[in-house]
């Protein structure tokens, strides 16, 4: 049964997500529109503020790869919970290009802080109360931060200028601080004695490889979608004007999957859960190619929100329960694959949009690349079940 203050726990985590990812990362993505509208920017510009943005991510997920104090995670933890609500403000008080993408990097930076170190305190917190170590509500919050950008988009939109629209962002996420600081556990108690013998250390950095690679590709596939889908939609003469709608719909969806997530792993396994949640995305990324109705973009939507959703849950909460003592460093380096995607495939899917006048050929090449990712995930299942024949 859930105490009250692991009820008090989980919501400040699940609410430094919608802050930090939600609102730093994510209200980048109904503002595309606007921001072209209103400064005529073109797709590249769109697609390398999404990549210095992601940049960001990579780069602290790589610096908490080196971390392992637990006093200093909590403090940059804390600090990036800071930086997502100033870093939002910012950008509307400037048209600089340059400082955009400076402010989109530190961005990136406070998410990484949000979702890795987050998950990894969290993850800490959780085994030393003796709770189930899933990550799945933790990660809801990845969803209700695309509901909520997605509702304030159409709620601001019309009414105020792209630039006080950044600012209300920020605001909003200044008010959800309030909560996750009152609420925020001592996660310095937390700290796990080190366990495990080199050689399955070794072992385990063979299967983290592999897992790195399959991470790669969903984040090709995650990102693609992630920065163009109200794009996409705004592009279609049927769907004008309710792109906001689209990107709400995919975040409805991946609210309650990370959960259902959990439930599927428990009953039918991760590997199961793993192939089906990568077959779903890609699926969700081929609608969008053959079929442009606005029945299927929704239900697009829907298969994507509920995909890769459950591909970032499932992938962090088992690197995560492998290294019990220090979390918060197989997931970054998991992230750090996930994040050299979210870097490339933005700029090269922007570039190819403005080249052809579509995003289908960007479309195919991420579809590609997620059935690469499917064998990966294969691969990597061979080599964890080597890894136990070993110990």
């Amino acid at each position: 049964m859930i105490t009250k203050e692991t009820l008090k726990v989980l919501v400040a985590s699940v609410i430094a997500v919608v802050v930090t990812v939600g609102i730093a990362r994510f209200s980048y993505t109904p503002m595309i529109p606007e921001m072209v509208e209103a400064l005529g920017l073109s797709q590249s510009v769109i697609g390398l503020l999404a990549t210095v943005n992601y940049a960001g991510y990579l780069t602290g997920a790589l610096l908490i790869t080196r971390i392992s104090d637990i006093g200093l995670k909590v403090k940059l933890y804390q600090l990036g919970l800071v930086v997502a609500v100033v870093s939002t403000v910012l950008m509307g008080y400037t048209t600089n290009l340059w400082l955009w993408y400076l402010l989109r990097f530190i961005s990136g930076l406070s998410t990484s802080a949000g979702m890795l170190l987050g998950a990894g305190l969290l993850m800490s917190w959780l085994i030393k109360n003796n709770q189930k170590s899933e990550l799945g509500v933790f990660f809801s919050g990845i969803g209700l931060g695309i509901v909520l950008t997605a509702v304030l988009a159409e709620l601001i939109r019309g009414q105020f200028t792209w630039d006080q629209q950044w600012v209300i962002y920020g605001l909003a996420a200044l008010v959800l601080l309030i909560p996750v600081w009152r609420w925020m556990p001592d996660y310095r108690a937390c700290a796990m004695p080190k366990t495990g013998s080199a050689g399955a250390g070794d072992e385990r950095s063979r299967f983290i490889v592999m897992l790195q690679l399959a991470y790669f590709c969903a984040g090709v596939g995650y990102v693609v979608t992630a920065t163009f889908l109200v794009a996409i939609a705004e592009s279609m003469p049927e769907l004008s004007g309710r792109g906001w709608l689209i990107w709400l719909i995919a975040g409805l969806a991946a609210t309650p999957a990370c959960w259902l997530w959990d439930v599927f792993t428990r009953r039918w396994g991760q590997w199961t859960a793993l192939y089906l949640a990568y077959t779903l995305n890609s699926v969700s990324i081929l609608m969008l190619i053959i079929n442009t109705s606005m029945a299927s973009v929704m239900l697009s939507a829907v298969i994507y929100g509920a995909s890769f959703i459950g591909i970032v849950s499932m992938m962090l909460a088992m690197v995560g329960r492998e290294f019990p003592e220090n979390p918060s460093r197989p997931m970054s380096r998991l992230t750090f694959s996930y994040g050299i995607a979210q870097m490339l495939a933005p700029a090269v899917v922007g570039y190819l949009a403005d080249v052809e006048g579509n995003y289908t050929n960007g479309l195919w090449l991420t579809l590609v690349v997620m059935a690469l990712g499917v064998l990966v995930i294969h691969v990597a299942r061979g080599v964890k079940g080597r890894e136990m024949v070993l110990r």
